[in-house]
């Protein structure tokens, strides 16, 4: 029996003409319960509205959301803060437990860019990766210095709203901004959203102008279970795009997965990560061929320790030889990592033939681990990109988005491309936001100091609230909901998401094209909640788009980027990263940005040597002399 939320018509009740309205639809819909009134529906031209001008908005509070409005701060700017949770809780940042700084009294700076290039496949971005290893030490003593490492990562965000609250930045938080705004010579400068959790299911439009507005909104996955990230829905990107910004990374993918046991329970399941008081900081004794940068840091800590700056309050941190207060699960772990895995080139690992991305076997933690979670299962990140990969194209490292004044990006938000087609090691994430968004507002606050006070025209408001507001008017169509569910069995498949082949990218592109251009525009929300999931859904389809478009346009296999049918590697045609923006006619365009010859691997090298991943039929394609 089919039961149907509050305020709604069942489907047997719709007439031929109320289906007729609603645009084509097909068989199997018509059999489904997906097009139905919205009872709920409202005109909201009357509704509460609030209002804001500042000098630099910053849209998340995550780390690079965090130290963007501290540095904006500091740099003499007003500075308001949006997030669509609460600070320093959504997304990913209560998950991020290990740190990565480069300390050169440790470390080769040489060798950390040798092995960076060749974890991420030489298309990672070395300038980036240079800025990375300048500051990321001094993140490290930032975050000490506001207590941020003596505290378990759940506990970050107390620490995270004092720092922003001690250095005057005013936060708004519940709220889910939809679009930029525009001046009248076409800058950004500012964003509008609503509340959306009111008890009396009324919501509130907000309305925000600035002369600089950083996005800090994260990633995003299509809200698959088993991995903390279910509310981020690519939001930055989404708004970006549509304000004329090009996109890029979207066909490398993480590979996150969880475990079978209670598989939705994703805190519960990556507990070690948020048992640790203090991050963890992976290094290993001077010499150490692997120059502390490998995937492999479980390994590391059982083998050389964990040296960890500021420890728990009253304790030393541990010293080389010790594991310095790791939990005795992690320890559990990463021992089984060194009795399992071995090294294999370039500070890879292999366990028998199968190459890992993570220091755990397939069949999950060892025995006796403490740690009873069943077997692994795959995509609990399904649609998100790899960290630091996907988001906002820069082509500088101002941060600022390309060909979009009055627009800057940080963290997962920022297609940097610090980390390439994979992700190299744990920690790069969280130091990497860090850096970018106290990077994005030095630039930002220049750009502020320098300029007028520009106006929004009232008519662009106005067109931004009104589109924001239609599914909650929209009398009938179909729900959030069931839209991601279709979405979800349309593009979570292996066979689409990680083994990509071009018949197979492009029946699903069909179907999300579909749903894309008839059922978005009809999209219905009865309350504030549901209105945010209409965003949510529209935003992950825009972004399935640019994943298959982008997996169709990329002839080659990658990183996490692997086509079935051209499973090789192609430096001379697509050492580069791909682009996709909006065009004059509103479709998607697709382009490459080729990359400095000098980033390519060594030519004398063999190819093995620079790329010792290998992927299935790759040989054998490489003999036909198809991979250029």
């Amino acid at each position: 029996m089919t039961r149907n939320p509050p305020g709604r018509t069942p489907f047997s009740t719709l007439s031929r003409r109320d289906l007729l309205t609603i645009g084509a639809v097909g068989a199997t819909a018509l059999a489904a319960p997906v097009v139905i009134r919205n009872l709920g529906a409202r005109p909201m031209g009357q509704s509460v509205k609030e209002s804001y001008d500042t000098d630099v908005l910053v849209i998340g509070s995550g780390f690079a959301g965090t130290f963007a409005a501290v540095e904006a701060s500091q740099k003499g700017q007003r500075v308001l803060m949006l997030d669509k949770g609460s600070v320093g809780w959504s997304g990913l940042s209560p998950w991020a437990s290990d740190s990565r700084p480069f300390d050169p009294a440790i470390y080769d700076r040489d060798e950390w860019m040798e092995n960076m290039s060749t974890n991420c496949e030489w298309i990672n971005d070395r300038g980036w990766f240079d800025i990375f290893m300048d500051e990321s030490l001094s993140i490290l003593d930032t975050l000490d210095a506001w207590g941020a490492s003596r505290c378990k990562p759940f506990e970050r965000s107390r620490v995270f709203r004092r720092v922003l609250e001690e250095n005057g930045v005013e936060i708004v938080e519940r709220v889910m901004v939809t679009s930029l705004l525009k001046d009248a010579a076409g800058r950004v400068a500012g964003a509008v959203g609503f509340t959306f959790d009111d008890t009396s299911q009324e919501c509130c439009a907000v309305t925000v102008t600035a002369k600089a507005t950083i996005l800090c909104t994260g990633a995003g996955a299509y809200k698959s279970p088993g991995f903390p990230n279910w509310g981020q829905t690519f939001d930055g990107d989404a708004m970006a795009y549509e304000a004329g910004a090009a996109i890029t990374g979207k066909e490398f993918h993480d590979t996150h997965g969880t475990f079978s046991t209670y598989s939705a329970a994703s805190y519960q399941n990556w507990s070690w990560a948020q048992d640790v008081t203090g991050a963890f900081i992976m290094v290993g004794p001077p010499g150490r061929e692997s120059g502390g940068l490998t995937i492999d840091s479980a390994l590391q800590a059982a083998e050389s320790g964990v040296s960890r700056r500021g420890g728990p309050p009253g304790g030393a941190a541990g010293g080389p030889g010790e594991i310095g207060g790791m939990p005795p699960e992690f320890e559990a772990m990463a021992k089984s990592a060194e009795q399992n895995l071995v090294y294999k080139g370039k500070g890879f690992l292999a366990r028998k033939d199968l190459i890992l991305d993570f220091g755990l076997p397939p069949e999950g933690p060892p025995p006796g681990s403490g740690l009873d979670k069943g077997y692994s299962v795959g995509g609990s990140t399904a649609g998100m990109g790899v960290h630091k990969s996907e988001g906002v194209f820069c082509a500088d490292y101002t941060c600022k988005a390309d060909g979009v004044e009055g627009l800057y990006a940080a963290g997962d938000a920022l297609g940097s491309m610090l980390c390439g087609a994979s992700y190299p090691g744990r920690g790069f994430s969280s130091y990497g936001s860090a850096i970018q968004g106290r990077r994005a507002a030095r630039f930002a606050s220049e750009a502020v100091a320098a300029m007028s006070t520009s106006e929004v025209p009232q008519s662009e408001i106005d067109t931004k609230i009104a589109a924001m507001w239609a599914p909650r008017e929209r009398q009938q169509g179909y729900s959030p909901d069931w839209v991601t569910q279709v979405l979800q069995g349309a593009m979570t498949p292996f066979h689409i998401l990680y083994i990509k082949e071009e018949r197979r990218l492009a029946g699903a592109l069909s179907s999300i094209e579909y749903l894309r251009r008839h059922v978005v525009p009809n999209l219905i929300a009865n309350s504030g909640h549901e209105l945010r999931l209409a965003h949510e859904t529209a935003n992950m389809l825009l972004n399935a788009e640019m994943k298959l478009r982008a997996g169709l346009f990329r002839t080659e296999s990658r990183g996490t980027h692997f086509r079935e049918d051209y499973p090789a590697r192609n430096d001379d045609d697509w050492h580069c990263w791909v682009l996709m923006r909006k065009g004059s006619d509103g479709t998607m365009q697709t382009a490459k940005h080729m990359l400095p010859e000098e980033w390519k691997p060594d030519a004398s090298a063999s190819y093995r040597d620079n790329y010792p991943r290998s992927y299935p039929g790759e040989d054998a394609f490489r003999a036909t002399g198809q991979a250029g």
